[in-house]
C-alpha cells in the first residue's frame, strides 16, 4: 500500500546569506525538516535540489531528525525533489534563494 505525502513538508526553510571571498561570490542556504501528513519525522528520505545554478544536481539523506541541508548554493530558483521507498514522491518548485 503506497502512502501519499500529504502535508509531507512541515517546515521548508530557506535562508540566504552572502559568502564574500575574491570573486565576492553570493550564496545562500537550503534547510528543511521533512514529515509526514500525521507530522512525524521522516529520516532516510533523499531529497534532491536541482537548479540553472547548479552545474549538477545536489543530493542529501534527512537525518533521524527528519532534518537536511543544503549550505552555500548559488543564489536562484531551485526544484526540490523528496523521495521515500513507499510514498509518493514529492516535488516542491519555485524554490527561490535570495540575498
Amino acid at each position: 500500500m503506497k502512502v501519499r505525502f500529504t502535508a509531507f513538508l512541515t517546515v521548508l526553510a530557506i535562508f540566504a546569506g552572502v559568502s564574500v571571498g575574491a570573486a565576492q561570490v553570493q550564496t545562500g542556504d537550503i534547510n528543511g525538516r521533512v514529515a509526514d501528513n500525521t507530522g512525524a519525522v521522516l529520516p532516510g528520505v533523499t531529497v534532491t535540489a536541482t537548479s540553472p545554478a547548479l552545474i549538477t544536481p545536489l543530493s542529501a539523506v534527512t537525518s533521524e531528525n527528519g532534518t537536511y541541508s543544503f549550505p552555500r548554493v548559488p543564489i536562484g530558483t531551485y526544484t526540490i525533489r523528496f523521495e521515500l521507498p513507499g510514498f509518493t514522491t514529492f516535488v516542491r518548485e519555485n524554490v527561490v534563494v535570495t540575498i
